[in-house]
């Protein structure tokens, strides 16, 4: 059938739900069975007087334990036996048919009314095929080998940010991004103590060796936009090797010294033994051969002598 002017849509409108509560003279928070968009969508009303909203006037409207917008939060706690009750009209809200989804289609959400279950579906908008698709949970979450639809790189999913309480879209590349590194040499000459490096690094996320021996963050260098310093200047002709982690600003380390008979560290916890670096007095150890971890410890082989340096650099994104 033909229209003149724009194609109407086709809509739905939820039934109002109707909550009633009784206050105990302490009681301020009550729990609505319907999530709302926001207090000004509710009708509030204590023995038969409607409340207005605002967090100095009368009650505000927030997030439940999980999430859903049905808080409703009186500044002063009605008096016991006070009659309390709140209709909530709920929104009119258009149906987008698949490959009329816009941009725009999914914002101003407010919160989930329930929690998301590994069979529910999740909808996302694929840019190059302008359509919608649908994806179950479970097969994001748990490595099911096959998807009913596999999205590109390019296409879209939605997903909820709790602290702006809005639905956002984000594309699929972004969820598994390519790590990439670098690394740049120096000569040393014995008197230079600073030297240019890329820029935005920390002293975390860089490796420092000068002639094979690791340096620790921060006691033997400092890093100030693009200039590395050494405490000391390297020696004449040595050997400067700078190796960028992929991810600046994502790592951390730990510093240590031994007692020549402790052979156990607490670490941080999730740790393997490939996902941390391991250094005494400037020397790297090997994984397993040099020391073990278990839960948040770490067992030296050989108990690092009275006085060593040791430090543990953890290369996992933290």
């Amino acid at each position: 059938m033909a229209y003149i002017g724009k194609q109407p849509s086709d809509i739905t409108r939820a039934i109002a739900t109707y909550n009633t509560f009784t206050g105990d003279g302490s009681t301020t928070t009550f729990d609505l069975t319907q999530a709302a968009a926001s207090a000004n969508d509710i009708i509030v009303v204590v023995n038969n007087v409607r409340q207005e909203p605002g967090s100095s006037k009368s009650y505000t409207l927030g997030l439940d334990g999980n999430g859903a917008s049905v808080r409703v939060t009186f500044n002063t706690a009605p008096e016991a036996a006070d009659e309390i009750y709140v209709i909530n009209p709920t929104q009119i809200e258009s149906i987008a048919r698949a490959g009329d989804v816009s941009t725009g289609a999914f914002t101003g959400q407010t919160a989930l009314t329930t929690g998301v279950q590994g069979a529910d579906t999740l909808i996302i908008y694929d840019d190059s095929a302008t359509t919608v698709k649908k994806i179950n949970l479970d097969d994001l979450i748990i490595g099911q080998t096959e998807l009913a639809e596999i999205p590109a790189s390019d296409d879209v999913l939605l997903v909820y940010d709790t602290s702006a309480t809005e639905i956002k879209k984000v594309q699929k590349s972004y969820l598994n991004p390519t790590l990439t590194y670098a690394s740049g040499t120096q000569t040393g000459d014995g008197s230079t103590v600073a030297f240019s490096i890329n820029s935005g690094r920390t002293v975390e996320d860089v490796v420092i060796t000068v002639n094979g021996f690791h340096l620790t963050p921060t006691v033997d260098y400092t890093i100030s936009g693009t200039t590395l310093t050494f405490q000391t200047a390297p020696a004449a002709s040595a050997e400067i090797s700078i190796r960028y982690l992929a991810v600046p600003g994502a790592y951390s380390h730990a510093d240590y010294t031994g007692d020549g008979s402790t052979t156990g560290i607490t670490i941080n916890a999730g740790r393997t033994v490939d996902d941390v670096i391991v250094i005494v007095n400037g020397l790297q150890l090997v994984p397993t051969t040099d020391y073990t971890i278990s839960s948040t410890t770490l067992t030296f082989q050989t108990a690092p002598a009275a006085s060593a340096e040791i430090t543990v650099r953890y290369l996992r994104l933290s």
